[in-house]
Formats: structure tokens, sequence, C-alpha cells
């Protein structure tokens, strides 16, 4: 555990390891692929308990003929005197060591090295840590070699372990993980210092002793690997069985006898059927076991009953279209007209001032027959509306602006369309619309992009993303006016960097590296860093050396956010705060060395961060903080929190309406009625005026418009 780490749990009262392990609870593992992190709290737990503790079960496929790679090596002269390679082939097990007296023979050991492992070019290398695969490719860089496929084959064995596996030890290091599993060493304080120290010795006086030592502490790390790698590989059939020495960490084993057994059996069965369909799932309380349902997959089975939409019978409007002309196959052959009919209704909202009602229209249109295909055609307005929903647009346009704006659920959607409109969908329909509508208005972020792109300053924020149990992470640019978001399976920075490729304003981010290396000119959120000064002098209240530091960055900020308030972001006002923040660097950051570890950092981040921090003075109308890009982005951490993950299909095209939304949103527009007019171009369409609902009391109102206010409801107004 890092410093950090410990002081996080001190604060809450945790100062043991036996207090830290019952801090753990088990968590229900989320679906698909996610990185696992190390747990303390588990760690803690096992070695509380003496038990093994699987946070990942993984079945390891092992070899017949398997190598174990041990090298030792002076870190500080990146020099590399032995390698060990211990070869097991069935019960046989041999030992090899190619050892190097100085320098000079370093390349004849790895000549040696390589065509002793090139004699089992199939077999798996294991190594424990990352100084092997290391210690290879610097020996390749000096000596050349092909590698290859031998970096191919190497399996580090630490990586089955960290953070899948805990043993009741108090570090992964070999020494302690191969004691555990029975891994024994010849000398009492065997370990990587020591190795340096018999070097050292052996080079001082040339004794064989130390050398001997050095080759069977080699030896006895590979044959140690050895062991770990069967005890590892053992571990899946431990947790599958009833030992109770190795435990799932989110699923611990449930012991009972075998009648206690029999109950807990029957009475889970009792609980899986109290469902609402008991009728068709009755409870059958015998001594054999129940059947169990196979796994459902998604989508219908195959060869199910299919089923077609009714349509309504009359329709509001019949529209006649034109025939096909021409033959689809044989361009010059005319098409004659069939006795036929092709229709098609499309079911849509019409929208009012006074609120919106659904409608039906009907497209007939007469089918063209080609005597040389011998086949009918339908009419082409006809043939492009059966490829689409049938659902007009402006009603697909209200059920997105129901689950972008709204953000409701698409159970809620389908029986609010059904209570007001009469019509019910699925919730794959639903995620048809919004498809369908990215698709359409693709055109419609690529001018959102390229008005950003267009602004003097841009906001970037991110956040993490759940997209069906595995971390992603969505960026927002933004403007003030013109929103976008952008999906990666990283935080690496790289969509920043593409997006703002050849970018010359000014970039508004927080304190995230990742945003450092973007080639633009960067403005830094001072938001972000008063909010962490300000929580680290509560946290830290009697640190007077904090609390002097904190004095000095109030005393700069406040006279220059005063000035902001008053005149506004205009550099005429605030350039003449440049001599002041020179003088605030001159005094606090350069001049002085601060002892407590926590101004230090904040030293360092002044320092870092000088010309990032003050660029609003010197530009006009440049924001001091990012708080435009979090409440871009703050939407999105909304419908997070309710939906809790996403699909990776649907992800992008939510996140593409849900820019257009937002972008809207800033500039006082209606997402829906902006939907509802096909309009492509958000600056483009004119926002319409709010209907004024209340006037003052006491203002001068005609005798209808009294009587009309004044009547009870469900009465006509000369009645009342």
């Amino acid at each position: 555990m890092t410093p950090k780490v410990r002081k996080k749990y001190q604060k809450k009262g945790i100062f043991t390891v036996e207090q830290l392990s019952y801090v753990f609870r088990p968590r229900r593992r989320k679906k698909g692929k996610s990185m696992l992190r190390f747990s303390p709290e588990l760690q803690a737990l096992a070695i509380r308990t003496n038990k093994i503790y699987l946070q990942e079960v993984e079945s390891h496929e092992r070899s017949g003929i398997e190598l174990f790679l041990d090298i030792e090596g002076v870190p500080d002269e990146h020099f590399n005197y032995l390698i060990g390679l211990l070869i097991i082939q069935g019960d046989s097990m041999t030992y090899r060591s190619f050892w190097a007296d100085k320098r000079e023979y370093e390349k004849r050991i790895w000549s040696e090295f390589l065509e002793e492992i090139n004699h089992h070019p199939v077999a798996p290398v294991y190594h424990y840590g990352r100084y092997e695969s290391k210690a290879i490719t610097t020996f390749t860089q000096r000596y050349g070699g092909d590698t290859d496929a031998l970096l191919k084959r190497l399996v580090n064995v630490n990586s089955w372990i960290y953070s899948k596996v805990y043993f009741p030890v108090r570090s992964n290091s070999l020494k302690e993980v191969g004691k555990f599993v029975g891994a024994r060493w010849s000398s009492p304080n065997a370990s990587g210092l020591q190795a340096l120290a018999w070097r050292h010795r052996w080079e001082e006086t040339a004794d064989g002793n130390y050398k001997q030592l050095l080759l069977t502490y080699n030896e006895e790390d590979c044959r140690a690997l050895h062991v770990l790698v069967n005890a590892v590989s053992g571990l899946k059939y431990g947790a599958e069985s009833k030992n109770p020495s190795v435990e799932l960490a989110n699923q611990p084993k449930q012991h009972a006898t075998h009648v206690g057994e029999e109950i807990h059996r029957q009475f889970d069965w009792i609980c899986r059927s109290a469902r609402a369909d008991y009728d068709r799932n009755k409870i059958a309380l015998g001594l054999t076991e129940p059947k169990e349902r196979g796994k459902t997959k998604l989508g219908a089975p195959v060869g199910h009953q299919a089923y077609q939409r009714i349509v309504p019978r009359k329709a509001r409007k019949v529209i006649r279209v034109r025939p096909r002309r021409k033959c689809p196959q044989h361009r010059d052959e005319i098409l004659r007209r069939s006795d036929a009919v092709a229709e098609h209704t499309v079911i849509d909202l019409a929208f009012s001032e006074n609120g919106c009602r659904k409608f039906a229209t009907t497209y007939i249109g007469t089918k063209g027959y080609c005597s040389r295909c011998n086949k009918e055609y339908k009419p082409p307005a006809i043939n492009k509306l059966r490829g689409q929903s049938v659902f007009g647009h402006s009603f697909r346009a209200w059920g997105i602006h129901q689950k972008i704006v709204l953000r409701l659920p698409y159970r809620l959607i389908i029986q609010v369309m059904e209570d007001m409109f009469g019509e019910s969908v699925t919730p794959a329909s639903i995620v048809n619309f919004i498809a369908s509508f990215a698709k359409e208005y693709a055109a419609t972020e690529d001018l959102l992009v390229e008005r950003i792109l267009k602004s003097p300053f841009i906001h970037v924020d991110e956040t993490r993303l759940n997209i069906q149990g595995v971390n992603h992470y969505v960026w927002v640019f933004t403007d003030g006016k013109h929103v976008v978001f952008r999906l990666t399976e990283t935080r690496e920075a790289t969509v920043a960097h593409e997006l703002l490729k050849g970018y010359t304003g000014v970039l508004i981010s927080d304190f995230y590296p990742g945003y450092d290396s973007v080639k633009c000119l960067q403005q830094k959120c001072l938001v972000h860093l008063i909010r962490d000064l300000n929580e680290d002098l509560w946290d830290a209240p009697f640190n007077t050396e904090l609390e002097l530091f904190v004095t000095e960055v109030r005393n700069l900020f406040v006279p220059i956010l005063e000035t902001v308030e008053r005149r506004g972001l205009k550099k005429r006002y605030l350039n003449k705060f440049k001599k002041t923040v020179d003088g605030f660097y001159r005094k606090t950051i350069l001049a002085r060395e601060y002892e407590s570890e926590v101004t230090r950092t904040y030293q360092k981040r002044f320092q870092r961060y000088r010309d990032s921090l003050f660029l609003f003075l010197e530009h006009d109308n440049i924001p001091w903080n990012n708080n435009m890009g979090e409440r871009a982005i703050r939407e999105l951490s909304v419908q997070r929190k309710i939906s809790g993950t996403f699909f990776k299909s649907l992800a992008p095209r939510y996140l593409l309406l849900l820019g257009i939304a937002q972008s809207c949103r800033f500039q006082e527009k209606s997402f829906l009625k902006f939907l509802v007019s096909r309009e492509k171009d958000v600056d483009g369409f004119k926002a319409t005026r709010r209907k004024k609902m209340s006037a003052p009391v006491g203002s001068r109102r005609t005798d209808a418009e009294e009587i009309s206010r004044t009547a009870p409801l469900g009465i006509p107004s000369q009645q009342a």
C-alpha cells in the first residue's frame, strides 16, 4: 500500500490489517470483462482468515515441456551476469545456468541461452515479474538475435496472481508467495538484495563459495516458480470443490450437512417459483432435483411465430403516388400498369400550438409489370417507405425526446405512448428510432464540430461510462453553444489530439495530464485548483505552512476574480495583474522550500502550470473555469445513474443525439421542435417564442378573458 492509500484508510479510522479486513464486502461482478483492481481489503481478509481468495477464476493451459526462467543482474550497472533455466519435460527436471564473470562475457551467455532455448521452440517460458522480459529486450538491443518468437512465449506468472489471486501473505513477491505454496530456499536470508551482496563479495574475493550461493539461489528461484505455477493452475479446481482453504471473493462457499443441503435446495426452489406467473410455474417439492431452465438468449427463438403490426384501416389522409416507369433490371423496358395496387400506411404526429394528435397517412400506387422479368414492381415512393419504420418522422422524434431529454426508461416510454396515442412498441423499436435519427443527423454533428473549432476557446471534460460491464470514457467538447461527445475505450487523450489538430484557440480543461500534450494554448480550471486547496485545508486545519500558502493564493486570486466580476473578462482590465502573478511566483513559489508534502505538491503544480493558470489575463473573453464543460457532461452523468450500463452499438448513436440536444439547450431552443422541423443546422433553426401564460395581477383584461378565466371547468362560459 502506498502512503496515499494508507492515509485514505487512516482518515476512516482504519490503522491495522485486521481492521482493514472487515471492510471488504463481496460484490456482484458486472457483465462483460472489466479491468480488475487490487483490493487491499481482500488481501487483509486473506491474511486474517489464512485462506486463498480468488477474484477471478482462470484456467491455464499447461504444456508437456515447460521452461522456467530467472535472470540475475546488477541493475545499477545494467549488467546481467546469470541466466538460469529450469527445463521440465514430463517427470524429468534439468537445470541449466549461464554465468558471466565479466561484462565482456555477457554476449557469450546470451548466445548460449538462445541456443539452448531454441531446442524447445514451442515450450512456454515462465518468469515472475517484468525483469526478465526487460533483460531479454536489452540483450536483443545489444547483441541482436531473433527474439520475436521468444517474447511471444514469455508468460509472466505475476499477471496470473495480481488482483486475481489473494494469498494470505503481505506481498506478492516470489519469496513470500513461494514459501506459502511450499517452495524452500537453502539460505534463510535469500533475497534479491542479498544476491547483489554475494555478487559484490565474489568480485572482491573471487571466492567460489559466493558463486555457488548465487547458482543455488537462482536454481531455487526457478524451482519455486515451478511450484507456484502448479499451485496456481490447481486453484480453479479448489474453488469448484469444497476445499475450505480456497474461496471465491464475491461468492463465498456455503457449507451444510447432507440434510441441510436438501432443505436449502427446496427452499431456494420455493423462492424462485414465487413469481407473478405462479400458475404456469408450479412448485415441485419432491426429492428429485427440479429441472432448471436453460440459459436464454437474446432475441426470439428459431422458428417462432411471426407477427405483423395492425395498421389503421381508415387513414385521415390518402396520397396517391406515381407508379414505376422502367424496370429496375432492364432499363430499356417500359413497365405496363398492373391491376394490383400497393399501399403503405404511416402513423405520425401533428404538432400545433395547442399540443399534438396522432394521424395516419396511406400511400397508394399502382404496380408496374415487366413482361421480360415476369414480375410486378411497386412504386418507388412506397418501396422507400417499406424500408423505414411504420412510424413517421415526428412520431419517432417524440420517442427520442422522451429518451434523450426526459431520460425515461424504455418501459415508461412504451407505457406513455400506449396511454396517449394508443400505440404499443417494443424497446427494440425505440432503439431503432435512435439508430435511424443518428444516421440522419450525422451531418448535424459535423456542423457542430466545425463551429466548435472556429470558436476562440473550447471546454473539454471526460467521464467514465459503463459499456456492458466494461469502463469506457466519454469526452465532451463545447464552446458554450455547440456540444459534441466522443466515446473511447481508454482514458488516453488521443481523441482530443485528433479533434483539436490544427486548432489555434484556447483549450480550457482540468488538470488531467492527458490534455497537457495538446498543441494549443491552454487555460486550466481555477475552480478545480481552489476546490483542492479548500479540501486539503479542511483535512489539515493545523498545518500552519499549508494555511500560509493558501492565504497567499487567496490574496492573489480574490482581487483578480473581483475585477472579473465587475469588469468582465477584458484584457485591458486584467493585464495589470501580471505583475502581481510574477511577484507571487517569485516570493511564494520559487524562493521558498516547504516541509509538508501537500504544500510541496501544490508548489510543483503552480510551477508546472504557470503559463496555463493565468492565460485569461492576456486574452479577451477567455473563461477562467471549466464549468461549461462540466455542465455539458452533467446530463450524461444523470443518465448514467439511471441506466447503469449502455450497449456498445447504441452508445455512440445516443451520444450523437445527446450532443445535438445539449446544443439546443445551450441555445435555448427546443430539441423536440428542432427534430420535428427536419432542420439539420442547430444555428439555423429559429427558436419559437414561448407562449405567454400569465399576466400581472390587476392588468386590464377584456370581459371575455375574465369570464373565461373565472368559468368553472366543464361549464360553458355563457352559463357561468
